[in-house]
């Protein structure tokens, strides 16, 4: 009776140790909370944020009095720029609040202030400059330098065989598909919403993840949130959780599999943990049937796929992603190396300001334009701005039908219960924890 009353407590005490189920949006919370380094930011209220209507090159003026501004500091208005020339560490501790950031060693904040200072330079630069595409900001990212930005918020590793691809060297289904002047698969309901990928670099999860929720809604009319925690602990044998990864090679692993848990139900945690083989093995809710390169170096044939489904894409992501706030970034403040996922969801030829790539990214909703930035179609270079062209892809489904997946109980997930029969607790502490699950 001793040794039960002993488990018993050991068992409690993980329960309020550990959140249970996390979905993206939970881990995001807790994350925010923990490691405010490079988590989505915590504005301190509604009343702390100004929001400004923005143009392509042009800035709306900002309340004097607020500096914090969809999240960001844009340092568009000359009194934040006199104030920025005047009282820097004004405006740092302005920041920090906004983005609930706290260093524990003063030499720490010091160099950070510095970085911060260096890259409200470029942004103020930038901003002032009349000929750019793009207003930048200092938004969570802003003390950290670009190789540390690089090493914790991408992820995509692209093996050098690849590129030695010729166009035409897969199938293309999408050939001959007709593409419309624009195209946002948003407003299909075929996007779930903005994830943050956190301290961790798997974008390319994400990527993948984006791109199988978008032909299943497609396919099967259901909107369905994956599970990037599966393909970060499970999809090992090519890809490195958060050491980075390739989408082509996270959707070969979702047909080896038999599909992919639910975000629900594998939720993320931003760390390579252990692979749930159970959930891996016995609950994938999406299945797919292989997957498809776009022609490289081809925009029309991007164009087309976009046109028919959400497509990953990889990018190399620079500065000027970094601080991306609004607006359409092009060759000017594009890199080509490829370093990071994202998906494509959209398109339009119609904009006055320039024929742009509708791209979701996985850094959280309060960076860029909620979570999305526009990525030009015009480019002097083959590989498109920012090398959108080099490393296109997307799954394929055929049919309209998924696995039917079982329920599992419980934090630990020691219970699973046959198709068609639920969860019931059947021991508790307290309301609080459930000790012994049944099915019925």
């Amino acid at each position: 009776m001793g040794r039960f009353l002993l488990y018993v407590c050991i068992i409690v005490l993980v329960a309020y140790a550990l959140p249970g189920k996390a979905t993206v949006s939970e881990s995001r919370r807790h994350l925010s909370a923990t490691e405010t380094d490079l988590q989505r930011p915590r504005l301190v209220s509604d009343e702390d944020v100004t929001v400004s209507s923005l143009s392509r090159n042009r800035y709306a003026e900002v309340s004097s009095e607020k500096a914090v501004v969809d999240g960001a500091l844009l340092l568009d208005s000359k009194d934040h720029l006199e104030r920025l020339a005047s009282s820097p560490l004004e405006i740092f501790d302005m920041w920090m609040k906004a983005f609930g950031k706290e260093y524990e060693k003063e030499d720490e904040k010091a160099k950070r202030y510095k970085i911060f200072m260096e890259n409200a330079e470029m942004v103020k630069s930038n901003n002032q400059d009349p000929s750019s595409t793009f207003v930048m900001a200092l938004n969570q990212f802003a003390d950290m330098t670009l190789e540390e930005f690089r090493s914790f918020s991408l992820g995509l590793n692209y093996p050098n065989d690849k590129k030695l691809k010729s166009n035409g060297a897969s199938p293309f289904r999408y050939a001959n598909a007709h593409a419309p002047a624009s195209m946002d698969w948003r407003k299909e309901g075929a996007v779930t919403e903005v994830k943050n990928q956190g301290m961790c670099g798997s974008c390319w999860a994400f990527s993948t993840t984006g791109a199988i929720e978008g032909i299943n809604k497609i396919k099967t009319g259901k909107l369905v949130s994956l599970s990037e925690q599966q393909l970060v602990s499970c999809d090992t044998e090519q890809d490195m959780g958060c050491n980075g990864g390739l989408m082509d090679f996270a959707f070969d692993y979702v047909v080896q599999n038999g599909g992919i848990d639910t975000e629900k139900d594998y939720g993320y945690w931003a760390w390579g943990l252990p692979c749930q083989s159970r959930r891996e093995h016995d609950r994938p809710a999406v299945r797919i049937d292989g997957h498809e390169d776009v022609p490289v170096n081809d925009k029309d044939a991007l164009r087309k796929a976009v046109a028919n489904q959400p497509v990953s894409v990889g990018i190399c992501a620079s500065s000027a992603l970094q601080f991306y706030h609004s607006g359409i970034l092009t060759d000017k403040s594009c890199c080509q190396d490829l370093n990071h996922g994202v998906l494509v969801v959209g398109y339009d030829d119609t904009d006055s300001n320039g024929a742009h790539w509708i791209v979701k990214n996985s850094w959280g909703e309060q960076w860029g334009e909620s979570g999305y930035f526009k990525l030009s179609q015009e480019s002097s270079k083959p590989a498109g701005a920012c090398g959108i062209y080099q490393a296109a892809s997307y799954p394929v489904k055929d049919d309209t039908s998924n696995p039917e997946v079982p329920e599992i109980c419980g934090l630990f997930g020691f219970t699973e219960c046959p198709l068609h029969q639920s969860c019931v607790c059947n021991f508790d502490v307290f309301g609080l924890f459930c000790l012994f699950w049944g099915c019925e």
